[in-house]
């Protein structure tokens, strides 16, 4: 009987060892100085960044089913089925505004959608917009370079009335 708990005890401080140890890896107590004062490049900082406890998902770029990422806008092209999609392969360029996505379809020939904070993969058509929300649009397609660039999805398009 005393093999027996001198096994688990043995067991038992080798679990709370090996624990502290992974701890201290994910914490960065083992790293190297020179990457734990001065992260060289965004993967570094984000990884430090998500060590300090930031979101995953505000930090790292986004999944397909997760959340998209904050920027000061968003532009490339429309992607989708192009029988259901009239604006499939079409430039867009889009901001936020109070929780509510603004997009503008085509530089020269614009159409508005909106996309509130629970639609991912489907958007509103609507024909008017704010005026300083279409100015902000009008800036960011004139100039997508200072954009976040990346295709938008879009499986379903409702159209007001």
């Amino acid at each position: 009987m005393g093999d027996l708990s001198k096994g688990i005890l043995m067991l038992l401080i080798a679990g709370v060892v090996g624990s502290q140890a992974f701890k201290a890896l994910d914490s960065g107590d083992l790293s190297s100085p020179s990457v734990a004062s001065s992260p060289k490049s965004a993967d570094e900082k984000a990884i430090k960044s998500i060590m300090a406890g930031a979101d995953p998902s505000d930090v790292l770029a986004a999944t397909a089913a997760g959340k998209r990422p904050t920027h000061e806008c968003d532009a490339g092209y429309i992607i989708g089925d192009l029988d259901d999609n009239p604006f499939s392969e079409i430039s867009y360029a889009s901001v936020n505004a109070e929780g509510i996505t603004y997009i503008q379809v085509s530089r020269y020939n614009p159409s508005y959608l909106i996309q509130k904070q629970y639609q991912v993969v489907s958007a509103t058509e609507i024909d008017e917009i704010p005026d300083s929300i279409k100015e902000r649009l009008q800036q960011t397609i004139a100039n997508p370079a200072r954009c976040n660039s990346m295709d938008l999805y879009l499986s379903n398009i409702k159209h007001t009335q």
